[in-house]
C-alpha cells in the first residue's frame, strides 16, 4: 500500500491512519499522529493478510483534532514472493512484518538482519535478533536521519537456511518525538561479580546533566536523559537503593535493586509460608487453595468459557503456583505443557485476547522456571519470545491518546509489563533491549492510572475497571517487585478499593452500582489485587468487605496477596473514609452507602459526566443508580443504550444528553455521622440546554419509617420546548402503581417482596405519570422543567408524609426541595 499524505492546521491529538482486515486483525499504525502543517510525503509499506482475510479497512482519522488531513494517490497491489515490510513510527521504532510466500511449508525460527547499504549480505555483524516462528517484530534500535536496509532470513526445524526475503528500505524523520511523560529508573543486579545494570529513561524535555546515587555515594554525572550503565561490584556496593537526581539535586527518579533469580512476581517467602500455613486450615485461603488444586488436576476442562489460549495460560498459571507452595515437579511439568499448549493454541492477532493469555503466562513462566529443565525452560522462552514480538509491535488508535485513558493501555501494555519483568535477562531476551521496552511500558501504565480519578472512578464503568486492573495489574505488582518505583504513587493513588466498598453490595446476587457500561451484576475479579492498594489503616475492613463479596471465589490474586494473619473488621466500625460519601468532582461520579451489613444496605450512585476520554462511555448525565433491600430500585442500560427504557436519568424528548464530559459540579459535600451527602450539578452543557440542573440530598438515616431518604430537584430551560421525561427503571419483576395523592403529592410506588420505593411528587401540576415497558415516568412538556421528587425506600408498610408548598415532612424531617443546598440532617 502506497499514499501521499500532507498535514494542514491539525491540532489536538493529530491525525492518524491505520489498517485491519475485516475479520482477521485488529488495526496496525500506517501514519502516527501528525499535527500542524507540512508538505506532501509518500508512505509505503507491506501489509500481510491473514489466512481468511477477504477486505481491507484503511482509515485515516482525525480523533480529538481539527485540521485537515489531506490524501492522495492511494494504490493497493497485491505482492507476491519472500518479502519483508517495515513502517517507521514517529516515535522512534520500526514495525516489521514478513511473509515468506514461495516457501511450501512454514519455517521454524527466522533470523532478523539490518544494514546501512542496500546490497548486503546477511551475516552475524548484520544480525539484529534472532525469533521463533512468529511474523512480526519492532526495531528499537533505529536512529534518526538514517537509511535502513532490512532483510529476514527463514530457517528450517533442522536449522538449513530455506529463503531470505527482497531488501526493504526505509529512512528515518531527521528527529524523533519523544512522548516519554515519566521518569523511569531500572536497577537489576546481574548475579556473581559481575555488579548492577541501572538504566533510565527520563520525560521528554528534561535537561541535563543528571546524577546517578547508589544510595547517598555518587556513582556519576551523565549528559544524557536516556541511558545505562553496568556497575561493578566496587561502584555498586551493596546499595539498597539508587536514585537518579538533576544539576539542580532534586532527585527524578528512584529504583530497588532486584535480582534476576526466579520467581520474580509476587511469589516470596514469606508470602509461600503464610499460604502454607493457612491452607492446612479451614477458612477462605483453604477453600480457594482446594478449588485450585482441583481445577488444576482437571486440566482444560475446568477453564472453559474463555478465549482461545487464556484458558490454557490460565492453567500453566494455577499450576506454576501448585508448584511453587507444594514444591512437586509435577506441577511445574503440568505448566510447561500447558504453556506450550497456549503457544500451539493462541492465534496471536488480536491485541487484547493475546495480552488476557500473556498476563497469566508470564507468571505462569515465571514461577514454574525453577522446576524446569533446560530443554523445558527453552521451549517454554520460544512461547514467551512470539507472545512478546507480538506484543510490541500490537497497535490500536487509542494507544496513541496523550492520557492513555482506555482500557486498551492498561490491558496490552500492562500485561506485557508482566511478561518482560518475568523474562527479562533469560535465554532469548537480551537484558538492555528488555529495560528500554519496559522503561516505555512504565510509562503508558504509569499516565493511564493518573487517568483515574482519586476516587478510582474511570467512565468505562465497573466491568471494564475490574478487567483493567486484573489485566493490567499484576504488570504495576511485577514492575515493583522489581524495584522500579515509578508506579509505586500511580499504583496507591486511587481509592481503587474503598470505591468497590461504596459500589458492591452484599445482596446475594452480588448486584453493584452501575456507572459507564457496567452490568448491574456480576463477579469482582480484581478484589484480591486491592489488598495491594488499600491504605494499611483500612485493610481489615476491605477484608471483611472482601470477605462478603468474594469469600471462597477466589483464585490466584487472592491466595498470593491475601492478608493473613489479619482480622477482619466491621467496616461501620472502621476508618470514617469508608463510611463517609465518596465524592468525585473530577469526573462527576458519587457514591453513598448507608451501612455495609447484609441485603438491606442502601447504596446510591448520582453521574454528571464532567470529563471524557476516548473510549467506552455512557449517558449517564443526571444519572442514577440505587440498590436496597434486596432490589435494583434504579439501573442503568449498560451496553444496550437502544433500550431508552434502561435508564434512570432525565430524557429529553425521548433521548438522553447530546454530549459527554461537558458537565459541572457546583457543590459537593457529605453529611456527617453518615454515608449520605448532598450535590448540585450542572448538566447543561451535555443535554445542550440553556438550563439542566439537579440538586440532590442522599439522607442515609432511617427516619419516618424509611430506611433512606433522596429528595432531588431537577430543573430545565430551553429557548424551544422540549418534552422532558423522569425516569426510573428498577429491576424486572418490580410491580409498579402511581397516580395516587397524598397531602398535595402524586405519589409512585415500587414493589417486589416486602421491599418498597416509594416517591412523592410535590407540585404534580401539569405532569404525566405513566408506565411503559417497565420504566416509570414523570413527563413534563415546554420551554421549562422542574421535578420535585422525594424517595425513600424499606421494607414493609411504605411511610406517609406531609408537604408544604416545596417542602416535605416525613416523620421529623423536613426536606424543602427548593433549598436542598440548606438541608442538614442532625448526627445520626
Amino acid at each position: 500500500m502506497s499514499f501521499d499524505v500532507r498535514a494542514e492546521g491539525i491540532s489536538g491529538y493529530g491525525g492518524a491512519v491505520w489498517w485491519g482486515y475485516a475479520g482477521g486483525t485488529d488495526p496496525v499504525s500506517l501514519l502516527g499522529r501528525t499535527t500542524g502543517d507540512g508538505g506532501w510525503y509518500r508512505v509505503s509499506t507491506t501489509l500481510f493478510a491473514p489466512a481468511g482475510a477477504t477486505a481491507l479497512n484503511f482509515r485515516p482519522t482525525l480523533e480529538q483534532s481539527s485540521g485537515r488531513l489531506l490524501m492522495d494517490n492511494i494504490t493497493v497491489e497485491p505482492v507476491e514472493g519472500n518479502l519483508v515490510g517495515a513502517s517507521v513510527l514517529p516515535t522512534g521504532s520500526a514495525l516489521l512484518g514478513w511473509n515468506f510466500g514461495d516457501l511450501g511449508t512454514a519455517p521454524a525460527r527466522y533470523e532478523v538482519h539490518r544494514s546501512q547499504e542496500p546490497g548486503f549480505t546477511p551475516d552475524r555483524r548484520t544480525l539484529l535478533r534472532e525469533l521463533p516462528d512468529i511474523r512480526v517484530a519492532e526495531d528499537a534500535t533505529i536512529r534518526p536521519g538514517r537509511t535502513y536496509t532490512y532483510k529476514v532470513v527463514a530457517y528450517g526445524t533442522d536449522g538449513a537456511r530455506l529463503a531470505t526475503t527482497e531488501p526493504e528500505t526505509i529512512t528515518t524523520p531527521a528527529a524523533f518525538e519523544d512522548q516519554q511523560q515519566t521518569n523511569v529508573l531500572t536497577a537489576t543486579e546481574l548475579g556473581g561479580k559481575q555488579g548492577v545494570r541501572v538504566a533510565w529513561r527520563l520525560k521528554a524535555g528534561t535537561r541535563g546533566p543528571v546524577t546517578l546515587y547508589a544510595d547517598r555515594h555518587k556513582v556519576g554525572t551523565y549528559d544524557t536523559i536516556r541511558g545505562g550503565v553496568t556497575l561493578d561490584q566496587g561502584k555498586a556496593g551493596k546499595a539498597d537503593a539508587f536514585s537518579l537526581k538533576d544539576r539542580g539535586g532534586r532527585t527524578l527518579a528512584t529504583s530497588r535493586p532486584a535480582g534476576l533469580q526466579h520467581p520474580r512476581i509476587g511469589v516470596t517467602h514469606d508470602r509461600l509460608t503464610d499460604i502454607r500455613k493457612a491452607i492446612t486450615q479451614p477458612g477462605t485461603p483453604k477453600a480457594m487453595w482446594d478449588a485450585l488444586l482441583s481445577r488444576v488436576k482437571q486440566g482444560m476442562p475446568a477453564y472453559t468459557g474463555r478465549g482461545v489460549g487464556e484458558g490454557e495460560a490460565e492453567w500453566a498459571r494455577e499450576a506454576a503456583l501448585a508448584y511453587q507452595v507444594t514444591g512437586d515437579k509435577a506441577y511445574a511439568d503440568t505448566a510447561y505443557e500447558a504453556v506450550l499448549l497456549t503457544g500451539r493454541n493462541h492465534p496471536l492477532h488480536k491485541p487484547l485476547e493475546t495480552a488476557n493469555a500473556a498476563m497469566p503466562l508470564a507468571m505462569a513462566y515465571d514461577w514454574a522456571h525453577n522446576g524446569w529443565t533446560q530443554e523445558q525452560r527453552s521451549g517454554t522462552g520460544r512461547v514467551m519470545q512470539r507472545f512478546a514480538a507480538y506484543l510490541e509491535t500490537a497497535y490500536n488508535p487509542n494507544f496513541d491518546l496523550p492520557d492513555k485513558g482506555s482500557n486498551w493501555t492498561s490491558v496490552v501494555r500492562g500485561a506485557e509489563l508482566a511478561l518482560r519483568v518475568a523474562v527479562r535477562g533469560d535465554e532469548g531476551f537480551d537484558l538492555n533491549r528488555q529495560e528500554q521496552r519496559i522503561q516505555l511500558l512504565v510509562d503508558h501504565v504509569a499516565r493511564h492510572l493518573a487517568a483515574f480519578s482519586d476516587t478510582g472512578w474511570d467512565q468505562e464503568g465497573y466491568d471494564y475497571l475490574a478487567y483493567d486492573l486484573a489485566t493490567g495489574g499484576p504488570g504495576v505488582l511485577a514492575a515493583l517487585d522489581a524495584g522500579i518505583n515509578a508506579l509505586k504513587t500511580p499504583w496507591h493513588r486511587p481509592q481503587f478499593a474503598n470505591l468497590l466498598a461504596h459500589s458492591v453490595s452484599a445482596q446475594p446476587d452480588k448486584v453493584r452500582l452501575q456507572w459507564g457500561v457496567a452490568y448491574p451484576s456480576g463477579g469482582t475479579m480484581v478484589a484480591g489485587l486491592l489488598f495491594t492498594n488499600v491504605p494499611e489503616e483500612q485493610r481489615t475492613a476491605w477484608l471483611w468487605q472482601y470477605e462478603k463479596t468474594v469469600g471462597a471465589g477466589g483464585r490466584v490474586n487472592e491466595l498470593l496477596y491475601y492478608p493473613y494473619g489479619t482480622t477482619p473488621q466491621d467496616p461501620d466500625e472502621g476508618p470514617a473514609d469508608l463510611r463517609a460519601a465518596l465524592l468525585d468532582d473530577h469526573g462527576g461520579a458519587y457514591q453513598f452507602r448507608s451501612r455495609y451489613q447484609d441485603a438491606d444496605d442502601v447504596l446510591v450512585g448520582l453521574t454528571n459526566r464532567n470529563a471524557s476520554h476516548l473510549g467506552w462511555s455512557a449517558s449517564e448525565t443526571f444519572g442514577f443508580s440505587l440498590l436496597s433491600h434486596d432490589v435494583i430500585w434504579a439501573r442503568q442500560p449498560a451496553k444496550d443504550t437502544a433500550k431508552t427504557e434502561l435508564f434512570s436519568k432525565p430524557l429529553v424528548d425521548g433521548k438522553p444528553e447530546s454530549l459527554g464530559g461537558e458537565g459541572k459540579t457546583l457543590e459537593s459535600r457529605p453529611y456527617a455521622g453518615q454515608g449520605g451527602g448532598f450535590v448540585s450539578l450542572d448538566g447543561s452543557g451535555n443535554f445542550q440546554l440553556v438550563k439542566a440542573l439537579r440538586d440532590a440530598a442522599v439522607d442515609l438515616r432511617p427516619k419516618g419509617g424509611a430506611d433512606a431518604v433522596i429528595a432531588i430537584h431537577d430543573t430545565f430551560a430551553d429557548t424551544t420546548p422540549h418534552t422532558y421525561a423522569w425516569q426510573l427503571s428498577p429491576e424486572a419483576g418490580t410491580t409498579i402503581t402511581c397516580g395516587q395523592t397524598e397531602s398535595g403529592t402524586n405519589t409512585f410506588l415500587f414493589r417486589k417482596g416486602d421491599s418498597y420505593l416509594k416517591g412523592w411528587i410535590l407540585n404534580p401540576e401539569g405532569a404525566e405519570l405513566s408506565v411503559d415497558k417497565g420504566a416509570f415516568k414523570v413527563t413534563r412538556t415546554g420551554t421549562e422543567a422542574d421535578f420535585r421528587i422525594v424517595l425513600a425506600t424499606g421494607r414493609g408498610t411504605p411511610p406517609t408524609a406531609t408537604t408544604d408548598g416545596s417542602a416535605l415532612t416525613l416523620g421529623s424531617t423536613t426536606y424543602d426541595l427548593n433549598n436542598l443546598k440548606g438541608f442538614g440532617p442532625q448526627r445520626g
